[in-house]
């Protein structure tokens, strides 16, 4: 599957089929992340961590792919920048972001509404790395 793949062809398929899934989560039970980011407030741990994967994630891919000639190249790229910053606010300004975040009306529509969001964006990277 991707072996014959160039990097950001690889990229874009793994992040389609992550936001699909994660689409396909917040459609089907969207009661499931509503108080997510009261959890993040409430346990600094579990914020900790999270905030290392984001990073961690971020970091990797602003390393190995920070390309920008291309239409899926700019939209792998700019998943890996959004993560990276995710990623330093949340280890460096924790209370602050998740504060911030957490202003943010995240109503049962909302939810439903990122979910088909999700799909969707989740929908084009799929496209884009399976249409060279």
């Amino acid at each position: 599957m991707f072996s014959d793949a160039s990097l950001t062809e690889s990229l874009a398929r793994i992040l389609g089929l992550y936001m699909l899934a994660g689409g396909i989560g917040l459609l089907i039970d969207p009661k499931a992340y509503d108080g997510v980011m009261e959890n993040f407030r409430a346990n600094p741990a579990l914020a900790y961590i999270s905030a290392v994967v984001v990073f961690t994630i971020g970091a990797a891919l602003v390393t190995l792919h920070n390309q920008w000639s291309s239409w899926p190249q700019i939209i792998v790229s700019l998943i890996g920048w959004a993560a990276l910053v995710e990623g330093i606010l949340m280890l460096a300004v924790r209370r602050s972001f998740f504060a911030l975040v957490a202003k943010i009306p995240l109503g049962m529509g909302m939810l439903r509404g990122f979910g088909v969001l999700t799909l969707v964006l989740g929908a084009l990277y799929l496209y884009a790395g399976f249409a060279a």
